[in-house]
C-alpha cells in the first residue's frame, strides 16, 4: 500500500505567459500534517485548486489516494466557502449536506461537536466570531468524512484564542481521525506546532522540504529557515 496520501511530480502550471508553477514535487505521507509555505503569489493556491481538481489543464502527475483520482474523501477550504448569515451552524450545515446528499441529521450533530459549535443554538452566523466562522468552515468540509483535508490559510485573521482554538481541533482531528491535513499558512509559528513536514515554495518552485527533525517550535528558527531557502532566488 502506498504510505502517500498525496503526490505530485513535475507539476507545471501556466497562465498565458506567466510560469505559476515550475516542477513541483512533493508527498505527503498518510495521517500527516504537511505545512507549505511561501509568499502571496508563490503558487499555494494553485496547486491547491490543482490537488481537489479545480485546475484540470497543468503537466505533470498528480496522485491523490494512491491512484490518481479525485475523491470525495478529499475536502478542501481555499475559497471561503458561502455561508447562510442569516441561518444558524446547524441550519447552514443541514443545507449543505442536502446538496451532499446526507439525510442523517446525526451526522450534522457530530460534526458540530466535533469543531465546538454545537451549542451555538439558534444564533446567526452573522454574529458569529471569526473563530466560531472558521470552525463552521471546517465543519462543511468534514460533512462527507474526509481522508485528507485541504486547508488555505485558515488562521487568517483569528485572534491568539482562535488560533489555539484552530490548532487543537486540527491536532484532534489528525490524532483520533487519522486525517491528513495540508495547509498552507504565513503563520510560522503555527505551523511549527502542527506539521510533520514543510515545504517551501518560492516562485513556483519548491526550494526546499524541511522534516519535524529540522522543525523547531520557535518562529525565529522557522523564519531563519525560510530566509535562508529563499534569499537571492529570483
Amino acid at each position: 500500500m502506498n504510505q502517500y496520501a498525496i503526490t505530485t511530480e513535475h507539476v507545471h502550471k501556466k497562465y498565458g505567459r506567466h510560469t505559476v508553477l515550475h516542477d513541483v514535487s512533493i508527498n505527503v505521507k498518510q495521517g500527516d500534517i504537511y505545512g507549505l509555505i511561501g509568499k502571496n503569489g508563490s503558487g499555494k493556491t494553485t496547486l491547491f485548486r490543482i490537488l481537489t481538481g479545480m485546475i484540470q489543464e497543468y503537466r505533470g502527475v498528480v496522485s491523490v489516494n494512491e491512484n490518481g483520482a479525485y475523491k470525495s474523501n478529499l475536502s478542501a477550504v481555499i475559497n471561503s466557502p458561502s455561508l447562510f448569515l442569516n441561518m444558524s451552524a446547524y441550519e447552514n450545515m443541514k443545507a449543505q449536506s442536502y446538496l451532499l446528499g446526507i439525510r442523517d441529521s446525526k451526522k450534522i450533530n457530530q460534526v458540530l461537536e466535533t469543531v465546538g459549535l454545537s451549542e451555538c443554538g439558534n444564533k446567526a452566523v452573522k454574529d458569529f466570531s471569526l473563530g466560531m466562522t472558521q470552525r463552521l468552515k471546517l465543519g462543511l468540509a468534514l460533512l462527507e468524512n474526509p481522508s485528507i483535508l485541504i486547508l488555505d490559510e485558515p488562521a487568517n485573521g483569528l485572534d491568539p484564542d482562535g488560533i489555539l482554538e484552530l490548532r487543537k481541533l486540527l491536532i484532534h482531528l489528525n490524532r483520533s481521525n487519522g486525517l491528513t491535513i495540508l495547509i498552507a499558512s504565513h503563520i510560522l509559528s503555527e505551523l511549527g506546532q502542527l506539521v510533520k513536514c514543510l515545504g517551501i515554495l518560492h516562485d513556483g518552485k519548491i526550494v526546499r522540504e524541511v522534516s519535524d527533525n529540522d522543525i523547531l517550535q520557535d518562529t525565529n528558527s522557522l523564519e531563519k529557515i525560510y530566509v535562508e531557502s529563499t534569499r537571492g532566488r529570483q
